[in-house]
């Protein structure tokens, strides 16, 4: 009678689909909890990287056990498809952030006004000790940044300084922004700010926004600055968020003064 010796199953085969299937409930636990409040930015941030780290173990794994599998026909390919497929979900966001990091210049601080920046109050004192520094870069960076991003500048607007101011405010809520301090003009001829925090669309990493509205003679005038609280890159949110702000600013003067 012929003997079969039975067939081995692969064991790197189940550690590939155990941290793959550990990874991304890992990694959503690590979102959510950052984007409800409940966990600290950086406490969210190294159980991401940790997601990530046991998702690029699982496709090691995963690929190595197929190629035993293959070789020798050990049992287990089930088990190596799921850990491979579970890591490439839980790495998807990860190669979305590297490839952002590397289409866009690094850019941590950016305003309207690279000469007279918009300064930040409340998030001064949120910053200190824990976060990037509130305090603008240095004239050199300033200018840097200005040559990345020459569409960026001021708006002029002909309308009053408070008329402009609540409008911007009304920008600011529609974005879902949360405001940490502001300053409305008492009259068209006054300053005034809105300093707020926002949000990466999917991580929720926070960045501080300050709004300036000085008054002109013909008008009104806007400046912003956007900079990260956490981290050394921005992944192009900060030119991007002030673009957008801008141009839903125009429509909505337009639409309310239509001018």
């Amino acid at each position: 009678m012929l003997h079969r010796p039975p067939l081995r199953r692969s064991r790197l085969a189940g550690w590939s689909r155990n941290l793959g299937g550990f990874s991304l409930p890992l990694l959503i636990i690590a979102v959510a909890g950052h984007r409800l409040g409940w966990m600290e930015t950086e406490h969210a941030v190294a159980i991401m990287l940790a997601a990530f780290g046991f998702a690029a173990l699982a496709l090691l794994g995963g690929l190595a056990a197929a190629a035993v599998i293959w070789h020798d026909g050990r049992l287990g390919a089930r088990l190596a498809v799921g850990g491979i497929l579970w890591a490439l979900v839980t790495l998807a966001p990860a190669a979305w952030l590297a490839f952002e990091a590397l289409t866009h210049p690094v850019v941590l601080d950016v305003s309207t006004d690279a000469t007279d920046p918009p300064m930040f109050r409340a998030a001064a004192f949120a910053r200190v000790g824990r976060w990037n520094t509130p305090t603008p870069p240095s004239l050199e960076e300033r200018t840097r940044i200005r040559a990345l991003t020459p569409e960026i500048g001021p708006r002029r607007y002909s309308i009053g300084s408070d008329l402009l101011w609540t409008v911007a405010r009304k920008r600011v809520e529609a974005a879902g922004w949360t405001i940490l301090d502001q300053s409305q003009p008492a009259g068209d001829g006054d300053r005034g700010r809105i300093e707020a925090v926002a949000r990466s669309l999917v991580l929720g990493l926070p960045d501080d926004v300050v709004i300036r509205i000085l008054p002109e003679p013909s008008g009104a005038r806007i400046d912003m600055r956007t900079s990260p609280r956490w981290g050394g890159l921005d992944f192009g949110r900060g030119p991007a968020r002030i673009r957008a702000f801008l141009d839903d600013l125009d429509q909505a003067v337009i639409d309310t003064y239509g001018r």
